[in-house]
């Protein structure tokens, strides 16, 4: 289902957003269980890891940190500048994880 390892985990969440017109691409994380299957396969948490906090608020989080990573990611390759990403990033990361 995941279309990673690119070697970074921020790249790979970066991946499960819908190539924008591709066809047949979709949101790879649309709800808190494909959240936290992404997460076990990403080898954030053990496998096998109940994670009952993650929910629509969370999964509108690493959409809005998947966002700006990409931003970040593009302005480094000579995209338009990513006013506010890194902000954004260290602001969310900031939080504590979702946990069981």
């Amino acid at each position: 289902m995941w279309r990673f390892d690119a070697g970074r985990i921020c790249l790979d969440l970066v991946a499960t957003e819908p190539a924008s017109g591709m066809p047949g691409t979709c949101e790879q994380l649309d709800g808190p269980g494909h959240l936290a299957r992404w997460l076990a396969d990403a080898r954030l948490v053990p496998p096998d890891t109940v994670l009952t906090a993650l929910d629509d608020i969370w999964v509108a989080r690493f959409h809005e940190l998947r966002s700006a990573v990409g931003r970040l990611m593009a302005a480094q390759l000579g995209g338009p500048e990513a006013d506010g990403a890194l902000e954004r990033v260290n602001a969310l990361a900031s939080g504590a994880p979702p946990g069981p």
